[in-house]
């Protein structure tokens, strides 16, 4: 029974929102036996559901994971985070936080955390073409729960994640998901684009890298100099 429930709760953090039918079949279990699993994780909360109305017939119910199913599937990611920000607050110069609101402190904290996952990752990425790199960066990020998949979308490269490795603190601050982008960005040495979040109420975590701005990493720790951090785009 926990088998199924953790097997559940790894396909709707991965994979988004699912029907029962489409668990089962995922799972390889009967639909009578993921109802159950879904009922009781509905009533546990850590489960949400909602009617999908088709163009035909009755309406489906999807599930997805709710915030505390979300935050029980985190845990080692707020684990790796704490674990990259005690050094980097602690590595603060005076001058970096000399006349600094709060925000502008914690937006150079977030940065030190992207630079302090690239260069962790940066073994990982050899690949001599962008798409190359963005298949490496890809694989090597899922393991920090920051990307899950790509797609080659003509002219650029579109990087997507449906789950949060930290909503709670991503849905506080702006700087927790800015961070994973710039951290994309070193690893590839290319521009990326944030378009949509799930923090921000977007289905996705969204990353766009177009083609025509490819740019090859610098020589030495094969990161790029620090690029003014865009804010994250509004959901379209």
């Amino acid at each position: 029974m926990e088998r199924t429930r953790d097997e559940v709760v790894r396909i709707l953090h991965e994979r988004g929102a699912r029907s029962v039918a489409e668990l089962a079949e995922e799972i390889g279990v009967s639909a009578g036996s993921i109802r159950r699993h879904m009922d009781l994780m509905v009533a546990d909360r850590l489960v949400v559901s909602h009617l999908v109305r088709q163009s035909r017939g009755r309406p489906t119910t999807r599930y997805a994971l709710s915030e505390a199913g979300e935050e029980r599937t985190s845990s080692s990611h707020y684990q790796k985070l704490l674990d990259r920000l005690s050094p980097a607050l602690a590595n603060l110069s005076a001058e970096e936080i000399n006349g600094q609101d709060g925000r502008a402190v914690l937006d150079r904290l977030f940065d030190r955390v992207a630079e302090s996952v690239a260069r962790e990752h940066s073994s990982q990425i050899r690949g001599e073409s962008l798409g190359e790199r963005v298949y490496e960066v890809t694989v090597a990020l899922s393991h920090e729960g920051i990307l899950q998949e790509v797609e080659d979308a003509g002219d650029f490269f579109r990087l997507r994640n449906t789950g949060c490795p930290y909503r709670t603190t991503a849905s506080e601050t702006h700087a927790c998901c800015a961070a994973d982008r710039r951290a994309i960005e070193l690893l590839l040495g290319a521009p990326v684009e944030q378009v949509t979040t799930v923090a921000g109420g977007g289905a996705a975590c969204e990353y766009l890298v177009a083609k025509h701005d490819e740019v090859r990493p610098v020589a030495g720790n094969g990161l790029l100099p620090v690029v003014e951090q865009k804010g994250t785009a509004p959901a379209r």
